[in-house]
C-alpha cells in the first residue's frame, strides 16, 4: 500500500495567511514585556549624560581614578538599549507566532493538512526566532549585572582575583575581548558563586539584592526550559514540523539475548519533540521571564549605580 504525506516544504514569508482573524483582541499583546522593552531602549539615550553627572558625584566621594568608572557607566546604559531593542524583537516574533496560531483552517481536507503543516512550521520558526533574542537579552543582562558589580573597587577585586575570569582582562569598559562577555546558563557557577560572593564583598545591599535577583532568573524553571529545548535545536538533532521516515532509533535493532538482528520498514510518523504549542508555550513563558526579571532589575540597578556614586536617572513608563 503506498503512503502518501508532505515530505518538504518551503514559503517566501513568515507573515500570517489573509485569513487570519482582524481582531486584534485575539492575540495577547504582552502589554507589560512591550512596555518595559521600550523603557530600557530610552536608557541608552542617556548614557552620556549620566556619564557626565557622574563626574562631580565621583570626585567628592574621593573615589580615585574614576575616568573609567565614567566609561563603565556609559557602557551599562548602552546594554540596557541593546537588551530592550531584543526583548522587543522577541516579543514581536512570538506576536506573528500567535497569529499564525489563529489562522482558519480551510474547508478542502488536503489544503487543510498543508495549510496545518505550514502553520506548524511557521510557528516554530517563530518561537525559534523569539528565544534567540530572550537568550541574547539574557546573556547581556547577566554580563550587564556583572559590569554593575563591577563599579564597586571592593567587588571588583573579588572577580578579578579569579583565576577562571584572567583572560577578561578586568573587563575593561567597551571591549570586544570574547573572554569578557560571559555565558549566562543555569548551570554558571559564576553567576551563582562568584557574583554573590562579590556583592558581599562591597557591603552594598543594592548590589546583594541585584545579583539575587539575577540568580532567580537562572533558577527559574521557565528559564531552564528554554535553555534545554535551544541545547536540543541548536546543537543536537532538531526535531523537523513534517511527518518523515527517518526515526532515530534507525531500522536496524539487535536482540543480544537471542542473537537476532532485525530491519523494519517504518510508516511516515511524526517526530515526537515538534508540536508547535510545546514550543510556543516555552518561548511565551521565557518572554514573560525576561520581562518581568527587567521590571524587578531595574530600580535595584539604579540604587546599586547610586551607592557606587553614579549617576542614575530613571525612564518614565
Amino acid at each position: 500500500m503506498t503512503q502518501e504525506w508532505t515530505s518538504a516544504m518551503s514559503f517566501s514569508s513568515f507573515a500570517p495567511p489573509a485569513a487570519v482573524p482582524d481582531d486584534a483582541s485575539a492575540v495577547d499583546p504582552r502589554e507589560d514585556v512591550e512596555a518595559v522593552a521600550m523603557r530600557w531602549q530610552a536608557f541608552s539615550s542617556r548614557g552620556a549624560q549620566a556619564g557626565w553627572a557622574s563626574q562631580e558625584s565621583l570626585r567628592q566621594a574621593g573615589v580615585p581614578g574614576y575616568g573609567p568608572l565614567i566609561n563603565r557607566l556609559v557602557e551599562i546604559h548602552g546594554l540596557m538599549g541593546s537588551i530592550g531593542e531584543q526583548l522587543a524583537l522577541a516579543r514581536a516574533a512570538e506576536q506573528d507566532a500567535q497569529r499564525h496560531r489563529l489562522a482558519v483552517t480551510a474547508h478542502d481536507l488536503r489544503q487543510a493538512a498543508v495549510l496545518q503543516h505550514s502553520r506548524r512550521m511557521a510557528v516554530r520558526a517563530l518561537c525559534e526566532m523569539s528565544t534567540h533574542f530572550v537568550l541574547g537579552a539574557a546573556h547581556g543582562l547577566a554580563n550587564l549585572v556583572l559590569r554593575a558589580v563591577l563599579c564597586n573597587s571592593a567587588a571588583a577585586y573579588e572577580v578579578n582575583q579569579s583565576k577562571r575570569l584572567k583572560k577578561a582582562q578586568g573587563f575593561p569598559p567597551g571591549t570586544d575581548l570574547r573572554d569578557a562577555w560571559l555565558t549566562f546558563s543555569p548551570t554558571g557557577d559564576v553567576w551563582s558563586t562568584l557574583l554573590p560572593a562579590a556583592a558581599e564583598a562591597s557591603s552594598l545591599a543594592s548590589l546583594q539584592q541585584l545579583v539575587a535577583r539575577l540568580r532567580l532568573l537562572q533558577a527559574d524553571p521557565r528559564f531552564v526550559a528554554l535553555e534545554q529545548r535551544r541545547g536540543m535545536d541548536y546543537h543536537r538533532h532538531r526535531p523537523q514540523s513534517l511527518d518523515h521516515t527517518s526515526p532515530r532509533a534507525g531500522l536496524w535493532s539487535y536482540d543480544a539475548t537471542h542473537k537476532v538482528s532485525t530491519m523494519r520498514m517504518p510508516g511516515a510518523s511524526a517526530d515526537a519533540e515538534r508540536d508547535e504549542e510545546a514550543v510556543h508555550r516555552i518561548s511565551a513563558d521565557a518572554l514573560e521571564c525576561l520581562g518581568t526579571a527587567l521590571t524587578d532589575l531595574e530600580p535595584l540597578l539604579g540604587q546599586s549605580l547610586r551607592d557606587c556614586h553614579l549617576s542614575w536617572i530613571p525612564v518614565d513608563a
